[in-house]
Formats: structure tokens, C-alpha cells, sequence
């Protein structure tokens, strides 16, 4: 028999062939994918913030992590989707607009009660906005990936 190769390694079995298919291996991966995409979305805000407004600077930033999240978790949280990867992408959109409007809103409910907020408190308001938006992000894309999963449970 023949040893794995080194990128046999990094893939991703179908989700039928995986031990891991359960819910916990699927919040273990979402969940380090989601804080290394949070972690980007913040140092993004962050830098944007100084060159352009705070809603343009939070959108730029939720655009690139987002498409970046949706490949990350179609191949290593839910083991590739039957579709093809632009179609996921656009089905994505759905997610960058919540997230979207949860993060717009905090920073417009920021900017109400303290327009000359820092960048540190603006980033912080945003990252807790995210975290808020990525219960429902992890549900739909369970959904979108594995419709025919059932109970969420191992």
C-alpha cells in the first residue's frame, strides 16, 4: 500500500466517507476558519479605515473575507459542495449581506452615539457585530452543503 502523498493529506474526504461529517468536526473547522477570516476582516477594516469612510472601508473588507470564507468552508468544513464554485460564490452573496447589514448597523448605531469613535472601537464594534452574523452564516451554509444531513448531530 502506498503512503498518502503530501496534499492527499490537506484534502478534504467526502462528507459520506468522513468521520468528522458530524456537527462537532464541521464547528471545530468553522470555527478556526471563521476567526482566521474575522481576524482578516478586522486588520482590513482597520487599515481601510484610514484611506476611505467606515461603511466603504467595513464592505471592502466583508468582500474579499467573505469570498475567501465561502471557498475555505465549501472544501474543508463541509467537504466541497456538488456545485460548482462560482455558483457557491454567488449563493454567498446572501451571507455578505447579512453580515453586511449587521456590521453597517453597528457601525451606524456607533457613529450615532460616538462620531469620533477610534479606530480601536470601531474595529471592536464590527468584530462583534460579525461574530453575531456567523451563527446564522454556519446554519445556511450546513444547509446550502449538506441539505440532505438531517439531525445536527454525530
Amino acid at each position: 500500500m502506498s503512503e498518502p502523498t503530501s496534499t492527499a493529506l490537506l484534502e478534504r474526504p467526502d462528507a459520506e466517507q468522513s468521520p468528522r461529517a458530524g456537527i462537532t468536526g464541521q464547528l471545530v473547522r468553522f470555527g478556526v476558519i471563521g476567526v482566521g477570516s474575522t481576524l482578516l476582516h478586522l486588520v482590513l477594516f482597520a487599515g481601510f479605515r484610514h484611506a476611505m469612510s467606515d461603511q466603504v472601508a467595513n464592505l471592502l473588507a466583508l468582500v474579499v473575507c467573505t469570498v475567501l470564507n465561502t471557498a475555505a468552508n465549501r472544501r474543508f468544513t463541509f467537504g466541497g459542495a456538488r456545485e460548482r464554485a462560482w455558483a457557491v460564490q454567488l449563493r454567498s452573496l446572501v451571507l455578505l449581506l447579512i453580515t453586511w447589514a449587521a456590521t453597517a448597523g453597528a457601525l451606524w448605531a456607533l457613529h450615532r452615539f460616538d462620531p469620533d469613535a477610534s479606530t480601536w472601537v470601531a474595529t471592536l464594534t464590527v468584530g462583534s457585530a460579525n461574530v453575531a452574523a456567523t451563527v446564522v452564516r454556519f446554519v445556511l451554509l450546513r444547509r446550502w452543503f449538506q441539505p440532505d444531513s438531517g439531525a445536527m448531530n454525530d
